[in-house]
């Protein structure tokens, strides 16, 4: 039971890092490639665009983030997700 607490409590403490400060990079410090950012988040919203670069993106903590196809299609509305610079994952199905 203290381990389920524990990870509830981290997963509210990681809601709030990506959120604040804005974008890496963003705050006329050091750039932040691709490969160094981390998200961790719930996807609000899944959204496909015709003419895009990477047309599959997912919506976390208000920011637009492209994912590959595959993965996509997997995840959906309510997912915790993360992503560690190279490879997205699902941490958490929504309503298990």
């Amino acid at each position: 039971m203290v381990k389920v607490l524990a990870v509830v409590a981290l997963l509210a403490v990681a809601q709030l890092i990506p959120s604040c400060g804005g974008r890496p990079g963003s705050s006329g410090g050091e750039e932040v490639t691709p490969s160094q950012i981390v998200v961790i988040g719930w996807v609000e919203e899944k959204r496909h665009r015709v003419f895009e670069t990477t047309p599959y993106m997912v919506v976390i903590n208000s920011n637009e983030y492209g994912v590959p196809y595959a993965f996509w299609l997997k995840v959906g509305v309510g997912d915790l997700v993360k992503f560690d610079g190279t490879k997205w994952t699902i941490v958490r199905k929504a309503g298990v």
